[in-house]
């Protein structure tokens, strides 16, 4: 009896990356850098912050880390959101040429900075 004949190998398919040109792939790494990144970074110092003065210092600082726990979490949601919507500008599927620049989420974040660190001020002017 003969041995069995192995099936034929597959080629690797494509991903979708593979598709776009060098450019577009420089700008989704660019984006997947920033929202994947830097704000999931920013978001687990922070995070890592609260639960500092969370566990360390006394009641009267809960307030701070509570904050601060906040502040993290809609900075981590802020930059899944924009992750998530990355795929919408390069997949070739959904035929959008325009890229919506990022002004209205810098925004938001710096109004949700100012009101988390005017918060901190006013909490630890108390104390």
């Amino acid at each position: 009896m003969a041995d069995p004949v192995p099936p034929p190998m597959r080629e690797r398919l494509p991903s979708r990356i593979d598709i776009l040109s060098n450019g577009l792939k420089l700008d989704v790494r660019a984006h997947q850098r920033t929202y994947e990144g830097a704000y999931t970074r920013s978001a687990i110092g922070c995070l890592s912050f609260s639960i500092l003065i969370i566990k360390l210092f006394s009641k009267e600082f809960l307030p701070i880390g509570t904050i601060y726990t906040v502040y993290g979490s809609l900075l981590y949601f802020i930059g899944v959101y924009k992750a998530a919507s990355v795929d919408t500008y390069y997949n070739p599927d959904k035929n959008v040429q325009m890229f919506k620049t990022s002004g209205n989420s810098v925004l938001l974040l710096a109004v949700i900075s100012l009101v988390c660190y005017v918060s901190l001020l006013v909490l630890v002017l108390r104390m």
